[in-house]
């Protein structure tokens, strides 16, 4: 998917017109060529030539970008073998004549991540939407830890402004959350330290924050429930390259600290090779 963009992206250069693109992949501005330029807290830190500012960067967070790229991360997958969370047995789902999966076996034990990979349309979200419970399979059967709480099997979802409510506080909707479910601010005081998530955020609403740190509040609220499961959908798409480095080695902490069992869907194959137990593949005809 991404190739595809970027090819389009430069016809439209070929044809003539200027291109003005923002984005945190760095493969996508290193593939546009041209110019590139860095922004740090609001201010072009660094601007130049691509090849020039990627290969020989001179400022300390351009430097930090590049090296948070997921194809330069130590392999960090935590180890299996602990007690099932949640599995799937001969799971099969088509919309219509499109058959995404069938057959599909898989299963998330506590402390483990277990990634997804595959291209758009092949059923990646769809498999641990079954395995939520969220939609039906049309074959197979889902296999749960017994007298688990509904509520500790979790999803973290891909477009974070869709998940909160637009015209509450973000500092509303967590003392909500803490009271509804008697919980200790103290905890989302906590979690949001360890995210970098200021108090100055709390007071606004999710429209007056990035995406980035939407995502992040996000994540406080679904750790504010204690789950042993985690569906992680795409959820450090919209985050920076030093920021998705950041929330993925949280992760992996809080995986290592609860036992939490978390369920990775990424188009990343870097980001899904270095920090799973095992990546599950989806081709493109939806077969593993």
């Amino acid at each position: 998917m991404r190739n595809g963009v970027v090819a389009r992206l430069k016809r439209e250069v070929d044809a003539g017109r200027l291109l003005l693109t923002i984005t945190h992949d760095v493969m996508v501005a290193r593939s546009l060529g041209g110019m590139v330029g860095v922004m740090l807290e609001g201010r072009l830190v660094e601007i130049g030539p691509v090849d020039n500012v990627l290969e020989a960067p001179q400022h300390d967070y351009t430097r930090a970008l590049i090296a948070a790229d997921p194809q330069h991360w130590a392999r960090r997958a935590p180890s299996s073998g602990g007690e099932l969370v949640l599995a799937g047995h001969g799971l099969e789902k088509a919309f219509g004549e499109n058959l995404l999966f069938s057959g599909l076996d898989i299963e998330i034990r506590a402390g483990e991540v277990v990634a997804i990979t595959g291209p758009s349309g092949c059923g990646k979200t769809t498999v641990g939407n079954i395995l939520l419970g969220l939609t039906a399979s049309d074959r197979g059967e889902v296999e749960r830890r017994a007298r688990i709480s509904p509520l500790r099997f979790q999803k973290l979802y891909q477009d974070p402004p869709a998940a909160f409510a637009p015209h509450q506080s973000i500092r509303k909707g967590l003392a909500d959350l803490v009271r509804l479910h008697g919980r200790q601010w103290s905890d989302a005081q906590a979690l949001c330290a360890r995210l970098r998530l200021h108090d100055n955020l709390l007071g606004r609403l999710p429209s007056e924050i990035s995406g980035g740190e939407l995502q992040r509040f996000a994540l406080v609220r679904t750790l504010m429930l204690d789950p042993v499961f985690l569906f992680a959908d795409e959820a450090t798409s919209r985050l920076d390259p030093v920021s998705q480095k950041e929330v993925i080695e949280f992760l992996l902490e809080i995986v290592s600290e609860k036992k939490l069992g978390i369920l990775l869907v990424t188009h990343d194959q870097h980001l899904a090779e270095r920090v799973s137990t095992r990546v599950v593949r989806l081709g493109v005809d939806g077969m593993m």
